[in-house]
């Protein structure tokens, strides 16, 4: 189970990086690109890894650079992208902007997404972490409806299928204080 590379790693490099002022993806943190490194986090556990973002500005190796079906509708858009691109059922889906993800958090979710599962997504306190997450394709038809009448909050999203939350809360059990802390401004950094 823990070895079972059959899945799809997705990262969801589309967002605007308005507030950063420059593309998220491409800063630098430790001499690695965000980008980067969460591509290296996914690659042990998945034998895809999927990047949904801009072709012309992210090329990278050992991962398929996939454009956003429906640009502008926000990381449920890019998720329903990747379910629908995915050579894999199962997806690891992380945000570029959080660089503090680590495999113990995958292999949480990864186990969390069992049969009759279709999202795992962590929580702690009234926060949902959905861009940390597992996702199955049975999610794909609810997340269209949702897309289709203009519900692009992912918690509405989440309502419609069968979700697991994992509690996991930072700086509790071991995990890191600032495990799901994303970065959107030059101060983030």
């Amino acid at each position: 189970m823990m070895h079972d590379r059959g899945w799809t790693g997705v990262v969801l490099a589309g967002g605007q990086s308005s507030r950063m002022g420059r593309d998220k993806a491409l800063i630098e943190i430790d001499g690695t690109t965000l980008l980067d490194r969460a591509i290296e986090l996914l690659r042990p556990h998945a034998r895809e890894i999927l990047v949904v973002g801009d072709p012309a500005k992210y090329d990278v190796l050992h991962a398929s650079v996939l454009p956003d079906d429906r640009p502008g509708q926000g990381p449920l858009g890019g998720i329903v992208t990747a379910l629908r691109r995915a050579r894999y059922v199962r997806l690891l889906v992380l945000a570029v902007d959080l660089p503090n993800l680590d495999d113990r958090l995958l292999i949480a979710l990864k186990r969390a997404l069992e049969p009759g599962v279709d999202a795992a997504v962590p929580h702690h306190g009234e926060l949902i972490e959905p861009l940390a997450a597992a996702y199955h394709r049975h999610a794909i038809e609810p997340f269209e409806q949702c897309l289709a009448g203009g519900v692009l909050k992912m918690s509405k999203a989440l309502d419609r299928v069968r979700t697991t939350y994992l509690d996991i809360i930072p700086g509790e059990e071991g995990w890191h204080a600032d495990l799901f802390r994303n970065i959107n401004t030059p101060a983030d950094l």
